[in-house]
């Protein structure tokens, strides 16, 4: 759909446009105002929300050009303007930023000059005549645009201007001589002619409240056929066909698959859990309420998940279904099993080797990787499931990936293509013109290892994209391996221990509507924060009130050295706020799952001071009860009253956090009887 007004004009087959503005005066004063027919459309790329009446908040502007990116700040300010009526006008405004002024003067040197002369013609002055000397005659470009300005201090109409109160009429209106205003300050100041326009494109980027500029000055070709394929035939916009593709049928094949997914607004993604849960169900598969939703928040907190339990209780088919609801499957290339051998004990199997010849021999994971990369592929989620990942020691075949996972950052354009030079020439420039702030790691098989160029050309500088969820399922017995520290601070752990097996499938009934898949862009599952400073802004009490839990919680768990650090922190705030946006659980179900998830698995051991741990947690989860529960001095000596008897399980079920209130009995159960315990003891 194609919507204009104004100067301001979108076509929704833009990937990623907010507008375009063409430039006009009013771009060369203090910023510019957006119409209220695009008010969602900045809202959207502002995560959904705009400044409220008399607010304003800092964005963020990115122009690249040479492969360098410039970041120039502003601010969108939404002004009331009629306060009986309630108007208000909303604004981009950089008044004071020299800088960003100047570049758009010599960007746009042509429609600057224009307006210029059609200020000095409304005021009749020789000097700025269309068919005056001093016009036609000056340089364009920086040199001009500053000599114009200094020519246009020194006349009389510029300073009539800035005091004048009359608008300039749009174009192809007469114009009164009285009429004049400053032309760099007005809205709707004077529009060059079509053939002579000139146009300011805005894209949103994955970080909120920072765009992405493109300039199109006259005569100007940055606009790349790469980004979209449109083309101006007077009133009329019409989608071009495309040049010839270089790439091969397969490849041809992913780039046709259709238009990228819509982006879902946080209120929707409720209704797209339910039914990636209804999905799953109609398949004949039940999981414990909130399962999905728990998987879903992991996902998006940290992308590689642990899926934990007993042999047979559907932990690889969760994470198939669960692909397969939002369109992954092994036919498309978005799901790959890969299981795991007891003999793994270095990355080669996985990642891949070089054989005595020298060349590569790429394992399962390269090859998905691989896949997932190419850019045609950016907004479609690729899961890659490591069956049984704890047959053999994850920190001795899996290093390498943990280590990159925490090298993640946020792209800035074409000088992050490296891994461009396993494409086309096509793919390359579709690389270079991928959404700024795209979540890109360090290259997990670097250019430098590869001795033959076919090999540097199909795998060099191969990293982790921002598309690519890792998971993991495990079975915790005696033919399998424990996590370390460090698996765990990077993972999600969610356990499949507690088993229904009253929990059967039903039929769907004759009413219900079957399920399909669900269509969403790469932002329903990609993170929305690096840094816990990214969300400090808009979620500050929730972060606060969750980090002094948590200072209470390592404050008893230092006791055994099995304390948490920011990295556990900064994961558990995201979850939490990813959930409090949602809408998916109470703020105490949604902390439970954390304590499961991140805090227990690091307890294990048989010295008194684990069961003191092990008593403490078990009073902060049950909170208003704990005082009435037990004789907490009573427990140090035997903990039977905590995990058995009816006083347990009433005071257990009534907990604040009971999933951690439960496991934390039972922990304390295998330390009473064995004399160990851990929380992966099943």
């Amino acid at each position: 759909m194609i919507k204009q007004n104004g100067s301001w004009w979108k076509d929704d087959r833009i990937p990623g446009l907010i507008a375009r503005k063409q430039v006009d005066g009013f771009l060369f004063g203090h910023g510019f105002e957006i119409p209220p027919d695009f008010y969602p459309d900045f809202a959207e790329a502002g995560g959904g929300s705009l400044p409220a009446i008399g607010e304003s908040r800092p964005i963020r502007l990115l122009h690249e050009q040479g492969g360098v990116y410039a970041t120039y700040e502003a601010r969108l300010e939404h002004w009331r303007i009629a306060v009986p009526s309630g108007k208000s006008s909303l604004e981009i405004r950089y008044d004071s930023n020299k800088e960003l002024k100047q570049f758009l003067l010599s960007a746009f040197s042509s429609t600057y000059l224009e307006v210029e002369e059609w200020t000095a013609r409304l005021a009749d002055s020789p000097g700025g005549s269309a068919d005056g000397p001093q016009v036609q005659g000056r340089e364009y470009g920086p040199a001009g645009v500053y000599a114009a300005a200094l020519e246009a201090r020194r006349t009389a109409p510029a300073r009539e201007a800035a005091s004048g109160s009359r608008r300039i009429p749009p174009r192809g209106e007469a114009a009164d001589k009285g009429a004049v205003r400053s032309p760099f300050d007005t809205p709707d100041a004077y529009l060059p002619r079509e053939e002579r326009a000139e146009y300011l494109y805005l894209y949103r980027t994955d970080t909120p409240f920072t765009y992405r500029l493109e300039l199109r000055p006259l005569g100007g070709q940055e606009l790349r056929p790469a980004h979209f394929y449109i083309a101006e035939t007077g009133a009329e916009y019409l989608v071009a066909p495309a040049a010839e593709d270089p790439r091969g049928p397969g490849d041809a094949a992913d780039a046709s698959a259709g238009p990228p997914p819509p982006r879902l607004r946080d209120d929707e993604i409720r209704a797209a859990i339910d039914g990636v849960a209804g999905y799953i169900r109609q398949r004949g598969f039940s999981f414990p309420a909130g399962m999905v939703e728990h998987l879903y928040l992991s996902l998006k907190t940290r992308p590689f998940v642990i899926l934990a339990g007993i042999s047979g209780t559907g932990k690889t088919q969760l994470a198939r279904l669960f692909a397969e609801a939002l369109g992954a499957t092994p036919d498309n290339g978005q799901f790959t099993l890969i299981p795991v051998r007891p003999d793994w004990n270095d990355p080669a199997d996985l990642i891949g080797y070089k054989d005595l010849s020298g060349r590569f021999k790429p394992g399962p994971l390269a090859l998905a990787l691989q896949t997932a990369s190419r850019p045609q592929r950016a907004d479609k989620p690729h899961f890659i499931v490591l069956d049984e990942m704890n047959l053999a020691r994850v920190e001795h075949y899996f290093s390498d990936v943990l280590s990159l996972m925490e090298t993640r950052r946020r792209s800035i354009g074409t000088q992050d293509a490296g891994a461009a030079k396993s494409f086309s020439p096509t793919e390359r420039s579709e690389i270079a013109a991928a959404p700024i702030g795209e979540i890109l790691t360090q290259p997990l098989l670097p250019d430098s290892m590869f001795e033959h160029e076919e090999d540097r050309a199909a795998y060099g500088n191969l990293s982790i994209p921002a598309n690519v969820y890792v998971i993991g399922t495990v079975n915790m017995d005696e033919t399998t391996y424990p996590f370390s520290k460090k698996v765990l601070d990077r993972a999600g752990t969610i356990e499949f221990n507690h088993i229904d097996l009253m929990q059967l499938p039903q039929l769907r009934a004759e009413a219900e509507e079957e399920a399909d898949t669900l269509a969403a862009d790469r932002h329903f599952l990609g993170g929305d924060y690096l840094q816990l400073v990214d969300a400090m802004q808009d979620h500050a009490k929730l972060i606060e009130r969750t980090a002094e839990e948590l200072t209470a919680i390592n404050a008893m768990l230092e006791e055994i050295q099995a304390h948490v650090g920011f990295r556990v922190r900064d994961a558990i705030c995201f979850y939490l706020i990813y959930n409090q946006r949602f809408g998916l659980m109470t703020r105490a179900e949604a902390f439970d799952a954390q304590l499961m998830q991140k805090i227990l698995p690091r307890i294990q051991g048989s010295r008194h001071s684990v069961k003191k741990v092990l008593l403490d947690l078990l009073r902060h989860c049950l909170g208003s009860e704990a005082a009435k529960a037990f004789d907490w001095r009573e427990l140090e000596d035997s903990a039977e009253a905590a995990y058995s008897g009816r006083r347990s399980r009433e005071s257990l079920a009534a907990a604040r956090y009971p999933q951690s209130a439960r496991k934390l009995a039972y922990m304390l159960r295998r330390l009473d009887e064995d004399g160990f315990t851990s929380y992966w003891l099943n």
